[in-house]
């Protein structure tokens, strides 16, 4: 109990701080990973783009197979702040590969804004598991807007004990592609991600994140 209470504490803190705004996440490609069961994480990140800077945060815990979570995001230059719930179920979990899949709306001034659903998959590429590859297939639909197709890949070199490489990329039917870069620095169950990315397409932008991983 004294660790859900804390964890949902700590999470309004931080929305309770974010000016208003909203963004994607502090990464495009999403592994099929979720929290260990009755276990929660808090990921954080500041998003510094070239017309705006913002603050998310997301809350999530684990029941089971299912991953609950709540996306807060607030900012400067670029409307009201919002806030993002979402479920995944991780359908299974081998020794080389694992699949999830995952839907959430966005909601901004009191109404559905849009919404997301994949399915995620990690593929461990050697016996090590230093190498690992995540795909991600699904659509998203903005109000206003056709749905969307939605196809990603990134891959992730656990470079050391200390560090991991990654790199990504988002293609979004309609709207352009959406490339990143970083690394995370694991420290216990915790992490820290510097990533910088850039998006090409319709609305052309480039931006750095930094971000703060925790586990509860």
């Amino acid at each position: 109990m004294s660790r859900f209470f804390f964890f949902l504490l700590a999470a309004w803190s931080a929305f309770a701080s974010l000016p208003s705004f909203a963004s994607g996440g502090s990464y495009l490609v999403d592994d099929a990973a979720i929290t260990p069961a009755s276990h929660c994480q808090l990921e954080s990140w500041t998003q510094f783009r070239t017309t705006a800077r913002s603050v998310t945060t997301v809350p999530a815990c684990s029941w089971g197979a299912v991953e609950f979570s709540a996306q807060l995001t607030g900012g400067v230059h670029a409307g009201a702040g919002s806030v993002a719930p979402g479920a995944k179920w991780q359908v299974s979990n081998g020794s080389r590969i694992s699949t999830a899949l995952d839907a959430g709306v966005t909601v901004q001034g009191g109404h559905v804004s849009g919404a997301i659903a994949y399915a995620a998959s990690t593929v461990q590429l050697d016996a090590a598991g230093r190498w690992l590859f995540n795909v991600n297939v699904g659509a998203t639909h903005q109000k206003g807007e056709p749905t969307r197709r939605i196809l990603g890949g990134g891959i992730e070199f656990a470079a050391s004990a200390s560090a991991t490489l990654l790199a990504e990329v988002l293609d979004t039917a309609g709207a352009g592609r959406t490339l990143q870069a970083g690394v995370r620095l694991p420290f216990g169950d915790n992490s820290i991600d510097l990533v910088v990315g850039r998006a090409l397409g319709q609305q052309a932008d480039h931006w750095i994140n930094m971000g703060l991983n925790l586990a509860f």
